[in-house]
């Protein structure tokens, strides 16, 4: 029952106990010195009387002490523990009252005895307490346990020792003689009922204690035993209930020097509540035998014992019964959320990113059985880093909570979503084409938007979002058998949403158009800028450039303004080669210096154009500069690095990346790898290093290609 590693350790380190210790060990020697010069003095019965008080007060006041500095359920244990050595202590008053002030004993039952068994009373709640369990149903079958040992011992005692000891005509006085070894039996079966029970960790104090009533048990039944023998010379049984006291006080010192956590439960690594069961079991054998033996029928008492034993028997095993069927219970509860736990995010209470890659995976599959489409819609909380630098970290988890909770509400029951990781979600919508996946999305942004979100503490804040859409199966661009592509789909139309001014749900499929990301864009430049497309090559030229550009400026980051100047500035960026002679423009033959002259002046003349025409003086600088070289080589004025406009740097690799892959009379188209090549090559040199690894990035993941589809309407 105890923890004798625990104990031994607070002793080796806690200095003051182990002086405790010393002087109770020490006070054990002198009293026996003292009990060896009482049996030689025979008549000097003070000399051991009077000092067998000293370790029994000293306790008492430790015993107070503890119950003060004590807190929770151990202070309430050594409340008790405290009452019930103070009123050992008044028995012992009372009797020494008796002998040495009266001049005579005490009588056969006197006050003296009712403070005696009233200190065990008390002690039986203290050990339950103090040491008992702390589960209901544990509880309950150790104070079962506990009676089937005290019934069992005690029918076995009345039949081996007490019964034949007591007279024909039993008087009180006889009855009372008895309670003694009664209540101790009484005590040590607590003890070891509690020791059935189980313990993870038993504090110093409470090991210490446990011994106190184990040897104060034992003493009281050798001490009957040797009343019933009329053995007059009992004063050796006095060690017993002197160690009793030596060992309550150092259990104060250590509930004093070390106020340790409650006793905690363990597991039973095996049923020692067999033992009971088997004392029980023969305490009604011996009954019944040893009434079989007397050739007579079983007497009132017998049958009342037996049917006590045997309804503790019956009792015990319901509890069992249960107790399995409750850790049954419990265990199937807790796999059930061990399982859950497995596939959700603690936080949020919504699916875990592992959880949604495997039913994108079974829902592509099923969905390309089925030939249904399959959406994916990927949220992120705009500016969410605000919530958690203004507010802390735990109000962000609050948000999230709550963000989750809406997002739910917006979906359909055969939908899916996860927390993706930090601040975004994505939603799984099985069946659901683009058109459906949008409208979803919208009433998720609006769920969000709507009404702030509190914080507690009275606060709240306000938050959008930014949604994109990507949908593979019928009649979609990204095949199901693609799923990852999907994400990416996703992912990249988040971007552009992030990109247009966040709070917006935008879809992978809707291609961006030049003229609606800005309606000002003049009529007039944007037919000339077709016709001269259409004089170097079958392919679109310009309008690729303004798309792709916008993707870049997209994935940049760029804020919404500037985005409508790159879309715009890819649109117009050749404006100026209206100036340039036709054949100059068709030439195969290597230009000259006076042609190369011609031609280079074709920025200049587009940002004039765009400002005298087109009223857009606001574009004239980026179309100027998108032949500038990040190097300082380009021209035409030899701008370097950050002097060139972000929107012209950006149009630049879109330009270079469309004439490479078009055919033109000088050159034949490239290859898409051969042109990536170039692209790498010109990286920091004629191109912003970021800006060519953003191009990359959208060549890799499919959203920029070639321009084989791109063909332009011949001029009118």
């Amino acid at each position: 029952m105890s923890d004798s590693t625990s104990l031994g350790s607070f002793l080796r380190r806690d200095r003051a106990m182990r002086w405790a210790t010393g002087v109770g060990v020490g006070w054990l020697v002198v009293f026996v010195v003292l009990l060896v010069i009482a049996q030689v003095a025979h008549p000097s019965t003070a000399l051991v009387d009077l000092p067998y008080l000293v370790p029994i007060v000293v306790a008492v006041g430790l015993s107070i002490t503890a119950a003060v500095v004590t807190r929770g359920r151990t202070r309430i244990a050594w409340t008790l523990l405290a009452t019930s050595n103070a009123l050992w202590l008044v028995g012992e008053v009372v009797w020494v009252y008796y002998t040495y002030v009266l001049g005579r004993g005490p009588p056969a039952v006197s006050s003296a005895d009712f403070f005696y068994l009233s200190s065990y009373v008390v002690a039986i709640p203290a050990i339950l307490v103090g040491i008992g369990s702390t589960g209901h149903l544990r509880h309950i079958r150790g104070l079962l346990d506990a009676g089937l040992l005290a019934l069992g011992l005690g029918t076995i005692g009345w039949q081996v020792a007490i019964s034949p000891s007591l007279p024909e005509a039993p008087r009180l006085a006889d009855f009372v003689a008895f309670a003694y070894p009664l209540f101790g039996v009484a005590i040590v079966t607590t003890l070891a009922a509690v020791g059935l029970a189980g313990r993870h960790r038993l504090p110093a104090w409470a090991a210490l204690v446990g011994a106190g009533f184990a040897v104060a048990g034992i003493t009281d039944a050798m001490y009957a035993y040797s009343i019933a023998a009329q053995n007059t010379d009992s004063n050796w049984t006095n060690i017993g209930w002197q160690i009793e006291a030596v060992l309550f006080g150092l259990a104060a010192v250590a509930a004093i020097r070390r106020p340790e956590p409650e006793a905690r439960e363990r597991p039973r690594s095996r049923d020692l509540t067999a033992v009971p069961l088997v004392i029980a079991g023969l305490a009604a054998t011996g009954l019944i035998l040893a009434d079989r033996l007397d050739e007579g029928p079983l007497t009132g008492s017998t049958l009342a014992i037996l049917l006590a034993l045997f309804a503790g028997l019956l009792a015990r095993q319901l509890l069992i019964i249960r107790d399995r069927t409750r850790l049954a219970t419990q265990l199937r509860a807790a796999l059930r959320e061990q399982e859950r736990l497995a596939i959700t995010d603690g936080l949020t209470g919504v699916y875990n990113r592992r959880f949604f890659q495997e039913m994108l995976r079974i829902e592509a599959e099923r969905a390309e059985r089925a030939e249904t489409p399959l959406s994916l819609i990927l949220i992120d909380l705009d500016e969410f880093k605000k919530v958690n630098d203004g507010y802390g970290h735990p109000a962000g988890d609050v948000v999230l909570a709550q963000i989750a909770a809406r997002i739910r509400g917006g979906l359909r029951s055969t939908d899916v979503v996860a927390r993706y990781g930090g601040e975004e979600f994505v939603c799984l919508l099985p069946g659901a084409g683009e058109e459906v996946a949008v409208e979803i999305g919208e009433q998720i942004r609006q769920a969000i938007g709507r009404d702030a979100v509190a914080i507690g503490g009275g606060r709240s804040v306000c938050l959008t979002s930014s949604l994109g859409v990507a949908t593979a199966g019928t009649r979609a661009a990204r095949p199901l058998s693609e799923p990852e592509g999907l994400v990416n789909d996703a992912d990249a139309a988040l971007y552009r949403a992030k990109a247009n001014g966040r709070n917006q749900v935008i879809a992978a499929g809707m291609l961006v158009d030049p003229i609606d990301t800005d309606p000002d864009l003049p009529p007039g430049l944007v037919w000339l800028a077709d016709q001269i497309d259409a004089k170097i090559s079958v392919h679109e030229h310009s309008t690729a450039v303004s798309r792709w550009s916008l993707l870049v400026g997209e994935r940049l980051g760029v804020d919404v303004a500037t985005l409508r100047r790159i879309g715009a500035a890819g649109r117009l960026h050749d404006v100026g080669k209206l100036s340039v002679a036709d054949a100059v423009l068709r030439k195969a033959l290597p230009l000259t210096a006076a042609e190369w002259a011609q031609l280079r002046r074709h920025p200049a003349e587009s940002a004039r154009l765009l400002t005298e025409l087109g009223q857009r003086p606001d574009l004239a600088a980026v179309v100027a500069a998108h032949h500038e070289r990040f190097d300082g080589s380009g021209y035409p004025l030899g701008l370097a690095g950050a002097e060139i406009p972000i929107e012209a740097r950006i149009v630049a690799v879109a330009d270079a990346w469309a004439a490479m892959l078009a055919d033109r009379p000088y050159a034949v188209a490239r290859t898409v790898a051969a042109a990536r090549e170039q692209i790498e090559l010109g990286r920091g040199s004629q191109f912003d290093p970021a800006v060519a690894d953003a191009f990359l990035a959208l060549v890799d993941e499919g959203l920029v290609g070639d321009l084989a589809a791109l063909a332009v309407p011949s001029p009118m």
